[in-house]
């Protein structure tokens, strides 16, 4: 729900987008957090799925900052990606001119 609202913002001007995220996401923002509260009670603190959860409300205030402000995305899916190429390449050079690289 909250990348379908997403969705619907991209490419508008931040106020235009700080609108729809205060009618639209917020509702659903503090809805989840308790949801997260009490499933944590559900679940084993050592679990993967407990430590998301845990993770996620440590980190709350930040989590939910696009909401705010509008020039934040949701998420850090677009700067991931600009910089995978990078990380890629950075691998690739690690070996290049060894004699032994095609042997990893």
């Amino acid at each position: 729900m909250f990348y379908a609202a997403e969705d619907r913002i991209r490419g508008l001007p931040a106020t235009q987008r700080v609108a729809v995220r205060q009618s639209d996401t917020r509702p659903l923002i503090e809805d989840f957090k308790p949801w997260f509260e009490v499933r944590l009670l559900e679940v084993s603190k050592k679990s993967a799925l407990g430590k998301a959860i845990r993770y996620a409300l440590k980190h709350w205030e930040g989590l939910t900052r696009f909401i705010d402000d509008g020039r934040i995305e949701i998420d850090s899916n677009t700067v991931e990606r600009s910089i995978k190429p990078i990380a890629l390449e950075k691998k690739n050079y690690l070996f290049a001119g060894s004699e032994g690289a095609d042997e990893t």
